[in-house]
């Protein structure tokens, strides 16, 4: 995926730095407190050791320091910025979608799929162009336990998805003069998956379908791609769609 990270990575690393700039005091005291205990130890060690093994030893605690410093300084971002969490879990969530999609491409179910597309009415977490089965936007989730009003939500979320997708292909894949491939791509139907990660899959009833939008737990997305049946996709027209959407990634990343 190289620099393009899911929409969550990238929040998540938007909300570190803006936290980071208004408590300078909380950085300023976690600094110190690395800088007060690496001096400490430097002394112990130095002192009370010899020979060349002592300057290894001495590096080792340095950079155990060093972690253990960062590591709380997270954990306090954690802890004092409640939408952190979710933005996590929703990594977590595409990138585990992401993790099914390559061994549904190595199965030859997916031609291929472009992740992270920013568009003006929101995110597409993963736009998947299928063997046979038309176009699939997935929207990853990550749930620890899921009731009505969530399902409900998530299952908005994914119609205005299909939206977008939709929206999308009528724009980058509609059909030119003498480009035969990319009028055929034009017709794809558009299926919405819900992909459900967390603790929430286990109690996912299989093959789930609230509001037309199927929801699938995250282990069973690649029988699910098995499984579909609708418009079969040329090759050749599968490569021009993903090299569109690569491009139209590319330029809304670089506007953003």
């Amino acid at each position: 995926m190289g620099k393009f990270k899911p929409y969550s990575r990238r929040e998540l690393r938007r909300r570190r730095a803006s936290w980071l700039r208004r408590n300078p005091v909380v950085v300023a005291l976690i600094v110190v407190g690395i800088v007060v205990l690496l001096s400490i130890t430097s002394v112990v060690v130095v002192t009370t050791m010899t020979g060349a093994s002592k300057w290894y030893l001495l590096g080792v605690v340095h950079a155990g320091v060093v972690a253990a410093g960062l590591h709380l300084l997270y954990s306090v971002f954690l802890a004092l910025d409640r939408e952190a969490l979710w933005h996590i879990r929703g990594a977590w969530g595409e990138e585990n979608t992401r993790s099914e999609l390559q061994r549904a491409k190595r199965r030859r179910l997916v031609w291929g799929w472009v992740d992270s597309i920013t568009l003006q009415a929101g995110d597409l977490d993963h736009v998947v162009v299928t063997r046979r089965g038309g176009l699939v936007a997935l929207d990853s989730k990550w749930r620890n336990e899921v009731t009505a009003n969530d399902t409900v939500a998530m299952a908005r979320a994914a119609h205005k998805a299909k939206a977008r997708a939709e929206g999308l292909a009528r724009t980058l894949l509609k059909s030119e003069r003498g480009a035969r491939h990319r009028a055929k791509l034009d017709s794809l139907t558009v299926t919405p998956v819900v992909v459900l990660w967390g603790a929430a899959q286990r109690t996912l009833p299989n093959g789930a379908v609230i509001d037309g939008v199927t929801f699938v737990a995250g282990r069973q997305l690649v029988p699910l791609l098995r499984g579909l049946e609708g418009d079969a996709v040329p090759r050749d027209a599968a490569r021009d769609a993903l090299e569109r959407l690569r491009r139209f990634r590319e330029t809304a990343w670089q506007d953003a």
